[in-house]
């Protein structure tokens, strides 16, 4: 598949999803409890922002179209596009990294101690990614995990979970 390929169906895809995403912030914002006047409400931000997301998906959509994206996204979406995709080396880390996540966020925060969780799914990211030394990861998670606690806590004045 060809890069042009490949952007025009990226191009389309994240049009649609940002489409309805800049919808579902309007559709959010509008329920939101207006105070005294909208402008002022806590949904005058998001408001904004779903109409931006709006027009930015439309640009995306309409270049996306120009280039062919309904052909491509077929070509894409081809059932052994889909299993070369879903099997090749880079999805695989991908979904072992959204995996670290999802049990940092749902599986630690909240259970252990921020500073602890931090230093357990930073350590894990780069053990898996190789990205340096043993030691090295060690001392880097453990000093970022305190650095943001430090900065949360007595910077920010924000309590951690």
């Amino acid at each position: 598949m060809s890069q042009t390929q490949k952007t025009t169906t990226s191009d389309l895809i994240m049009g649609i999803l940002m489409l309805v995403f800049g919808i579902y912030l309007i559709f959010a914002s509008l329920n939101m409890k207006v105070y005294s006047t909208f402008l002022d409400a806590p949904g005058f931000f998001p408001l904004i922002l779903g109409i931006i997301f709006i027009l930015f998906s439309l640009v995306m959509l309409v270049g996306a179209l120009r280039g062919g994206s309904i052909e491509d996204a077929k070509k894409t979406f081809h059932k052994e596009s889909l299993a070369a995709l879903f099997l090749s080396s880079q999805a695989k880390r991908v979904f072992i990294l959204s995996f670290f996540m999802v049990v940092y966020i749902y599986g630690l925060i909240g259970r252990v101690h921020f500073a602890i969780a931090t230093v357990i799914y930073l350590f894990a990211t780069f053990w898996y990614l190789k990205s340096t030394t043993l030691l090295k990861s060690i001392i880097i998670s453990v000093l970022s995990a305190l650095i943001i606690s430090a900065v949360f806590q007595y910077a920010f004045r924000i309590p951690l979970p």
